[in-house]
């Protein structure tokens, strides 16, 4: 029988108490909810075509980011009309930063999943980078590399807490990224990275606000860059964090734009939405209102 509501599930989640007792607390309301588990990751997609084959008109990710990532990739396809199904999220993470980030109640999985099944969705602007989508964050440089090197392990035992730990250990041998910015309409800007992070939501890295003015709706993606210098001030870079887009800045670069690329003349350590990558040049854009999200 064809369900509109389908939530695609982490494997690892399938067996967890908590995530049993959300499906059966609002199958208990009248909800006629299907369930897919995806064997590996790649099959996440297929997964997705299927209930969506089957008549789905809402796709609930059931997992963390990275889970989010593949179900709103697989929802946007080409990117060329808006997906046909919404997307709800049922937030199963370490971080959990684009849920926390929708201001969810992360802490109650009935309460997550009942407003994934039953709210209104909300258009949201999804980010585009080469040729894949994001709808939090796309971290890069030395956070990236954080979190692509943190064990699996650790971050299940010490949650967001994992990323600064690592970062404590790692900071000892920081490399700068030598590169440029590239803007339509403006001259090209050539320097140094430690780390960005392009928001088209707050959160990322565990809770981090790595993009305060970032907004889901606003047809812009948030660039926040530490540039390298010598001798770089660590108390004034942690000022600047709380001035983002002072003009007086030395360190943190702030804007928001609609289209921009960055290069390198290294590869760099990227992170979508949880989901790690290597590249030396990346072309941003964003889709505006694009997909339907439930939060």
């Amino acid at each position: 029988m064809a369900s509109e509501i389908c939530l695609v599930l982490h494997r690892k989640s399938a067996n967890e108490p908590a995530v049993k007792e959300a499906v059966k607390h609002v199958r208990g309301k009248g909800i006629d909810l299907r369930v897919r588990i995806p064997w590996n990751k790649k099959d996440k997609p297929r997964a997705v075509k299927e209930a969506l084959v089957d008549g789905a008109k809402r796709i609930i990710a059931g997992g963390g980011d990275g889970t989010i990532n593949a179900v709103a990739n697989a929802l946007v396809g080409r990117g060329k009309k808006p997906p046909r199904a919404s997307m709800g999220i049922l937030p199963l993470g370490t971080a959990n930063d684009f849920a926390h980030g929708c201001n969810l109640p992360v802490a109650d999985l009935n309460r997550c999943l009942e407003i994934a099944c039953c709210s209104r969705p909300r258009k949201i602007d999804v980010g585009r980078v080469n040729s894949r989508y994001f709808v939090n964050v796309t971290s890069g440089g030395f956070g990236a590399e954080i979190t692509a090197t943190t064990p699996i392990e650790m971050k299940k035992k010490l949650g967001g807490g994992a990323y600064t730990i690592m970062g404590l250990i790692k900071a000892f041998n920081l490399e700068p990224y030598e590169g440029r910015l590239l803007v339509p309409g403006e001259e090209p800007q050539e320097g140094a990275m430690l780390l960005m992070a392009v928001g088209n939501n707050r959160l990322a890295g565990g809770g981090f606000e790595v993009a305060p003015k970032a907004r889901l709706d606003d047809g812009l993606l948030d660039l926040a860059m530490v540039r390298h210098q010598p001798e770089m001030q660590l108390t004034r870079l942690a000022a600047e964090l709380k001035t983002i887009d002072s003009p007086d800045n030395r360190y943190l670069y702030y804007r928001q734009l609609a289209e921009f690329t960055i290069e390198s003349k290294r590869d760099v350590h990227f992170n979508l939405d949880g989901e790690p990558t290597r590249k030396n040049r990346l072309k941003f854009s964003v889709l505006q209102k694009h997909l339907g999200v439930v939060f």
